[in-house]
């Protein structure tokens, strides 16, 4: 479903509105890989270590679930289609949807908040919105103003792109649960009791800002205000 999703919008951007799929992916000449494999690596590696943090801390909250075949094929499936699906995602919200909305608001804060609202309410009917409670939105809603965040300040969608990408690849192939989204032959399986506390709020009071001060320190992102509050000329 996810590729005719990205088929219709290449289309879509391609036919109706005269554009090129580069202009809703990136200000840059091409897309850089190097951005998206940055972003990627470090996404994943937090993804891992705080996975095996919350294992040898709490062993009791899961099950070993890896079986190397039917882990396998995950890998390979996972790598195939998982990206499809988060890239859609990102050029729907990050990239048609926040240039049409900065086109009709000639602002950036508006687009930046409205996408961020919409990305975090498409997640009200996930199954762990029904086991841990309404609070969880403030993950989601919070995960798609960062995503929103770094793609205005660095001008293009290459980090969100690697950083959607990893989260959900690396959190398929690492942990699966009852009553999650996802149901993967990961290796670990989560058995503790759903509820949302610390960890919902830690990503983003702590880990987003840490990784907006990283790239912004590696890509020399500057004007922070005005590239997220000001106006648009000739949008």
């Amino acid at each position: 479903s996810f590729v005719l999703v990205l088929a219709t919008l290449y289309l879509l951007v391609r036919f109706y509105h005269n554009q090129s799929f580069l202009s809703v992916t990136t200000s840059r000449k091409k897309v850089d890989w190097k951005r998206v494999a940055f972003s990627f690596t470090v996404w994943a590696s937090i993804t891992i270590i705080t996975t095996l943090i919350s294992y040898f801390l709490y062993p009791e909250d899961f099950k070993w679930n890896f079986n190397p075949l039917p882990f396998a094929f995950l890998v390979i499936i996972g790598a195939l289609l998982i990206p499809i699906q988060t890239s859609t995602e990102e050029y729907i919200f990050r990239g048609y949807l926040m240039q049409g909305f900065a086109t009709l608001s000639k602002n950036k804060w508006f687009p930046l908040l409205l996408t961020s609202l919409i990305f975090g309410g498409m997640h009200w009917f996930n199954p762990e919105v029904t086991q841990m409670g309404p609070i969880i939105m403030v993950y989601y809603i919070g995960t798609g103003l960062f995503l929103g965040i770094i793609t205005l300040m660095d001008e293009g969608m290459e980090l969100a792109l690697g950083f959607h990408a990893a989260n959900n690849l690396i959190g398929a192939l690492l942990v699966t649960s009852d009553w999650s989204a996802f149901q993967t032959n990961s290796i670990f399986k989560d058995i503790s009791n759903p509820s949302a506390g610390f960890d919902v709020i830690l990503p983003i009071l702590i880990i987003y800002p840490i990784l907006l001060f990283v790239f912004g320190k590696k890509y020399q992102w500057a004007n922070w205000k005005e590239k997220l509050t000001g106006k648009i000329i000739n949008a």
